[in-house]
């Protein structure tokens, strides 16, 4: 995506509509968050004071870049390092609120990375990129 295209908002009322690098953000941070969370075995809510102060750091795109690296890095690692027996326990879903496994948990930052990419890609269209 073109540099002055990642932080372009669509065209929404009251410009609310998230940018590219904001998605990006996202990813980065919760992965961040899900690897400590599997590394401790314990799967607390996110403490949204905690992640504005951290997403207000990332104020360049390289910044954003090296934290959604480094988050995916841990994450991947994190849920690599464990067991079938262990991804297979279960424990309440910080956001969901239900009981989940290891693995589910595991999915669940998956399906948001997948989610969000299909963001980017429909800002993309709104902005004309139809490669």
């Amino acid at each position: 995506m073109p540099a002055d295209r990642q932080a372009w908002h669509p065209p929404v009322e009251g410009n609310t509509g998230r940018d590219a690098l904001d998605q990006v953000i996202e990813c980065g941070l919760l992965n961040g968050l899900g690897a400590t969370n599997f590394q401790n075995k314990l799967a607390p809510p996110p403490d949204w004071d905690v992640y504005t102060a951290q997403k207000a750091l990332l104020d360049t795109p390289e910044k954003v870049h090296a934290t959604f690296i480094a988050g995916t890095e841990a994450l991947a690692a994190a849920i690599e390092s464990c067991s079938a027996a262990r991804l297979a326990e279960t424990f309440i879903h910080p956001f969901y609120k239900t009981e989940t496994t290891w693995a589910e948990y595991a999915d669940f930052f998956y399906w948001n990375m997948c989610y969000h990419e299909g963001q980017i890609n429909y800002i993309q269209v709104l902005y004309g990129d139809m490669s």
